[in-house]
């Protein structure tokens, strides 16, 4: 008995889901990207553990800043998360996403 395989070929076991950052709109492995949920109060905030209950939007872990400023200047997060334009907060969320980024690289010896 053969076991299942996905489209690409693989086993349906290693696949990952993708998502798309809203920022560049590139494609990418959920654990590639951070997720960001309107919280109970409205501000929109980041789920690290992607467990939060709500709608959800990604951005690029790695170059989550830049992502977060794309996404803004052309509405695609607020309107993914259907919260308004000022529950978006950058100055809180951008030292978050530039701290997340430097933890997940790594540091040269």
């Amino acid at each position: 008995m053969s076991t299942p395989e996905s489209p690409g070929g693989g086993p349906a076991a290693t696949r990952l889901p993708l998502r798309t950052c809203v920022g560049c709109r590139r494609r990418r492995p959920r654990p590639d990207l951070v997720r960001l949920v309107a919280g109970v109060a409205g501000a929109v905030i980041l789920d690290i553990p992607a467990r939060a209950p709500g709608r959800g939007a990604y951005l690029c872990r790695d170059s989550g800043v830049a992502c977060l400023r794309a996404a803004q200047r052309r509405r695609s997060l607020s309107r993914s998360l259907r919260v308004r334009e000022n529950d978006i907060d950058p100055e809180t969320l951008g030292p978050q996403l530039r701290e997340l980024a430097e933890e997940d690289s790594p540091s040269p010896p």
